[in-house]
């Protein structure tokens, strides 16, 4: 995260620990993220169903957006990244329903696991009583009122998240748990959990200070600070590697614990981490102002050689261990390390005259399953796209 992030997360949690607030943390660090990628909703009406999920999107309120067409990017490689020189095979995909195992207006898909077998949402009228959903082989199972906002979601189908009061929690084999919040700080913000049950997360404190923080999902209760004061975690790969943020700067520590700076392209003053999967990460780096807000411009590094790249389009939600990037507004595409892409397809059942607006929040560590939703009729429906080579 960048110094500007972490001021603006730390204003929405000075008035922690106290009962549930008004403000949804989970939604004001995701809003705040995309507020950086440009991605605003459009008008008072949709802020408000919003409001109560964490879902900020490209969404077209009171009617309907027609996709894109679809386009291959050339992406903008810095040198030592490399491009596959093998044609990658044809992949077919397809949308379908999530069940919505209870009612709601504004019901989204917002991860899935690194096998495309667990996927996490949530459901709700949008007035900050979304309940979370997981979503196993397609069934789906409620978690208890007491868990809100989820993070994100492992292989063994554990689930992380964050409530409004800033406490982390972990829903493993049935059973909520709380993170523990180590002592001197107010509050947490969990961030990710690789499959072996690793979770990270920043503990802050009322004075903005903060510290990226390491838990499981076996011994919650149970910590280790990473880093020094000013870090903070955004993401963690199957091996145990962390990526965020020193003050300012784009951060990675080993599984042994060691940090080492990211490198930040050419010509920008900083960068922010926001995810990793497998040996790659994806982020921001600030472009220039318009209308008197900076354009936040993407980023992608390839951790295994340290090379960075800037991503010649906004929207980008999440990268897979494949390396696919997945730009997730309005009609969602995937792009593969060596810029070809594919778009994602709409529902077979919708005419293409009222296709909806589709929103692609994460993909699996294959590329081949996104989760998200399409909002119509006023109203989000969660969508999971398989797809096969």
């Amino acid at each position: 995260m960048t110094t500007a992030d972490d001021q603006e997360i730390a204003a929405l949690l000075r008035s922690v620990p106290v009962p549930e607030p008004r403000v949804d943390v989970r939604r004001a660090v995701r809003d705040g993220r995309r507020r950086r990628q440009h991605r605003r909703v459009g008008g008072i009406a949709a802020l408000t169903v919003l409001a109560g999920v964490g879902v900020v999107g490209a969404v077209q309120v009171g009617g309907t957006a027609s996709p894109p067409a679809a386009t291959t990017p050339a992406l903008a490689v810095s040198p030592g990244e490399t491009r596959s020189a093998a044609p990658r095979p044809a992949v077919t995909c397809q949308a379908s329903w999530l069940s919505q195992p209870i009612g709601g207006p504004v019901a989204v898909a917002s991860g899935v696991d690194r096998s495309g077998r667990h996927i996490i949402g949530d459901i709700g009228t949008g007035h900050e009583d979304g309940r979370v959903v997981l979503w196993t082989d397609g069934r789906p199972v409620v978690l208890p009122k007491t868990a809100r906002h989820a993070g994100a979601v492992n292989a063994s189908g554990h689930v992380v998240g964050t409530n409004g009061d800033g406490t982390g929690w972990v829903y493993r084999d049935g059973k909520l748990r709380f993170l523990a919040t180590p002592p001197g700080y107010d509050a947490v913000l969990v961030h990710a959990v690789n499959t072996r049950g690793d979770i990270v997360g920043t503990a802050r404190r009322s004075d903005d200070s903060h510290q990226a923080v390491l838990w499981s999902t076996e011994h919650p209760q149970k910590y280790r600070l990473i880093g020094q004061r000013g870090s903070s975690a955004t993401g963690i790969t199957e091996d145990g590697t962390i990526v965020g943020a020193m003050g300012d700067r784009p951060y990675r520590w080993t599984p042994q614990g060691v940090g080492a700076a990211l490198a930040v392209p050419d010509g920008y003053p900083r960068a922010s981490v926001e995810s990793a999967q497998g040996e790659w990460a994806i982020g921001m780096v600030p472009g220039d102002r318009q209308g008197g807000a900076v354009q936040m411009l993407p980023v992608r590094w390839n951790l295994s050689t340290g090379a960075v790249s800037l991503l010649p389009y906004p929207g980008v939600s999440d990268v897979a261990g494949n390396g696919d990037v997945l730009v997730g507004d309005g009609a969602p595409l995937v792009v593969a390390p060596d810029g070809t892409s594919r778009r994602l397809p709409g529902r077979p059942e919708v005419r293409a005259t009222e296709p909806g607006t589709y929103m692609a929040e994460r993909i699996s560590d294959d590329g081949l399953t996104v989760v998200g939703a399409v909002y119509e009729n006023e109203a989000y429906r969660p969508l999971v796209w398989r797809c096969a080579r």
